[in-house]
């Protein structure tokens, strides 16, 4: 009996081994798929153009240059403008977009008002509709109030984000009625509830918000492309898609390795937000998610 006993905790053992090796792959497949892209762009960058297209491809550069980063530097492009207007349009959009949709989200989840319910769900339907849909009347109303080739014509549509006000809503309404009722008795006003209870409370989920803006405004390429029409305003995914392009004959072939290298410039300010921010992100996404 005790042998058969230990016979079924040896195999519960295996089981468990064979459970946790199958997870321990599935996880190092999906980092593959993830991290694969970057790593090929990467390295992509430090190739000549014959070597980016090479069959069988290399996995490591043979023969690792800088003759990418020089062009894309030293060429007659204003690429380091390009880097200052990414940084302040996606800036700028994070800021005004964590004011509103904070504001907005009080509002939705705290405060009473005609057609409060109404309005939300019309605010949850905009974000079913596709972004092409808007890109005509956005232009329309950018146009008309001429911000054209302007910085804030590129912010302006970003700012009120109905899925920043989805998930201000949401985090704002975790917060306790009583608390909010205890500060107006002690004479709060509004503005003093929404700057010192309201915000120190959704700290990490703006700090979420922040962090998902950014990353949105920084790889808006559609609509500002239609917007920045000026070279010195463009940010650097435009600028970069144009110069990547040689022309050959009458059709235009991409220059991959040039492509890289300014995905790779273009990618590293992101990945220093995120690794700085991801403890506040992560913490900030599941915060609610635990009733007490």
């Amino acid at each position: 009996m005790v042998f058969v006993f230990g016979e079924r905790r040896a195999g519960m053992k295996r089981m468990l081994w064979t459970g946790r090796a199958g997870l321990i792959a599935l996880v190092a497949l999906f980092a593959m798929v993830c991290v694969g892209p970057l790593y090929w762009m990467v390295t992509g960058s430090f190739k000549q153009m014959k070597s980016t297209m090479q069959v069988p491809p290399e996995l490591i550069p043979l023969a690792p240059t800088l003759e990418n980063y020089k062009t894309l530097f030293n060429g007659s492009f204003p690429v380091l403008s390009w880097l200052m207007n990414s940084f302040a349009i996606s800036a700028l959009t994070t800021v005004f977009c964590i004011l509103i949709c904070t504001m907005m989200g009080y509002a939705f989840s705290k405060k009473s008002f005609p057609f409060k319910s109404i309005l939300f769900v019309s605010i949850l339907i905009t974000m079913m509709l596709p972004k092409q849909a808007s890109l005509i009347p956005l232009f329309l109303t950018v146009l008309k109030f001429g911000l054209m080739d302007n910085i804030f014509g590129a912010i302006i549509p970003l700012v009120v984000w109905p899925y920043g006000i989805f998930m201000m809503r949401q985090f704002i309404q975790s917060i306790p009625n009583e608390l909010l009722e205890s500060a107006k008795i002690d004479g709060a006003s509004e503005p003093v509830i929404f700057t010192r209870i309201i915000i120190p409370l959704v700290k990490p989920s703006i700090t979420a918000l922040a962090v998902i803006m950014f990353l949105t405004a920084w790889n808006d390429f559609m609509w500002q492309l239609i917007v920045l029409k000026d070279i010195h305003s463009w940010t650097i995914n435009i600028g970069i898609s144009v110069i990547s392009r040689n022309p050959v004959g009458n059709s235009p072939t991409i220059n991959y390795g040039l492509a890289m290298a300014g995905g790779t410039i273009g990618a590293i300010p992101l990945m220093i937000i995120f690794i700085a921010l991801q403890k506040y992100f992560v913490k900030g996404l599941t915060m609610g998610a635990v009733k007490e």
